[in-house]
């Protein structure tokens, strides 16, 4: 009896757990198909194809007009000034006094060290007389000839301290428009004026991107005033610095200009137009460029087995933007068909929506 109660129950209980484990089976299986019920996440973009155009490969940029020749005095030694030797805007010359500083006490310490600079060189002459007739030590000769070369110095450096109260022009210019009287007390490093080189060229200075056509030294580029209607003007390009900047990835050029009308005043600013030979690049929309840590992409869209379109980004250099055009240096070789509007949603094989053109039925994708 109890043998047939155990297996009765084994039974019920296989009976319940089979029962069970199909309402189970049932469930996923429901649940399977209730999320084959959603569609397929995809992307709705516009699109274009890769075109390659010919460039003129020409750069516009802001530059600076630098006079050859600029310099700014400034005064060396603290001191009163007795006498300006120029007024604001003037024009001087190579060597003309600017300005000379009181000097008095540096004049009368100077006779003062000439004196005993003659002492000292008596001294050594005696000295060294005695040494001859075996009167005196080598040391008091060395002695006195260190007296002599102490009192030299000293010499030298008040005719130096002198000399530096004097400012004079160290070539031909104009000064600014700094106004100074006698008797005004000036600090040591007080900028006196700035004195501009009387030239009949003018550096004018650019800087260009590194993703741009670089130019070579002797190439000419246009110049033209800015806000201005003016005669475009040719410079010639003389240097460039030997490496590209760390912060803006710029190289630096300097060109030469004949500035012989006056037309171009130092440190204005000037667009500077650089040209190059034509070549041929591939040209994107600016809505296809996708950016992130990584680099550029561009989402390339191609059919899969059913005929869908599919995202496929595909890593790109970027050269200059031309309007609402960007140029590719690598990446694409052109004809590529590729979204534009709405790329930045785009992930790698993620369907995509978007209206193929005529062009692209044609080539039978």
């Amino acid at each position: 009896m109890n043998i047939k109660r155990w297996l009765i129950s084994i039974a019920l209980i296989f009976v319940v757990i089979a029962s069970l484990g199909f309402l189970k089976f049932q469930q996923i299986q429901a649940a399977i198909a209730f999320g084959e019920s959603f569609p397929e996440p995809s992307g709705s973009v516009q699109s274009a194809f890769a075109k390659i155009m010919e460039i003129e490969n020409s750069y516009e940029v802001i530059g600076e007009a630098k006079a050859p020749k600029s310099l700014r005095i400034t005064t060396e030694y603290a001191g009163p000034i007795i006498y300006v030797g120029f007024a604001p805007g003037d024009k001087v010359t190579q060597g003309q006094i600017l300005l000379r500083q009181d000097s008095q006490i540096e004049r009368a310490n100077l006779k003062a060290a000439k004196a005993r600079l003659a002492l000292a060189e008596a001294q050594f002459k005696r000295q060294a007389t005695l040494l001859a007739q075996n009167r005196t030590s080598q040391n008091d000769v060395d002695m006195a000839q260190a007296d002599k070369s102490i009192a030299e110095a000293e010499v030298e450096n008040l005719s130096s301290v002198i000399q530096k109260k004097t400012l004079v022009a160290p070539f031909d210019g104009m000064v600014g428009l700094e106004d100074y009287q006698v008797g005004q007390m000036l600090d040591a490093n007080t900028q006196i004026t700035e004195i501009v080189g009387t030239s009949d060229k003018i550096w004018i200075d650019f800087a260009l991107p590194q993703t741009a056509l670089q130019p070579s030294i002797g190439d000419m580029i246009t110049v033209s005033t800015i806000g201005q209607s003016s005669t475009a003007l040719t410079a010639r390009i003389i240097a460039r610095t030997p490496t590209v900047n760390s912060t803006s990835r710029q190289i630096v050029y300097r060109a030469l200009l004949d500035n012989s009308n006056n037309a171009l005043s130092p440190n204005q600013m000037v667009s500077v137009t650089v040209n190059g030979a034509p070549s041929k690049h591939v040209i994107v929309p600016t809505t296809s460029i996708y950016r992130d840590h990584t680099g550029n992409y561009v989402y390339a869209l191609k059919r899969d087995s059913n005929n869908d379109w599919r995202a496929h980004p595909i890593k790109v250099q970027l050269g200059q933007r031309i309007k609402d055009s960007q140029v590719i240096l690598s990446g694409l070789t052109g004809n590529e068909f590729i979204a534009t509007e709405g790329a930045f949603k785009l992930s790698e094989g993620l369907l995509v929506y978007t209206q193929a053109t005529k062009a692209e039925s044609e080539s039978g994708e």
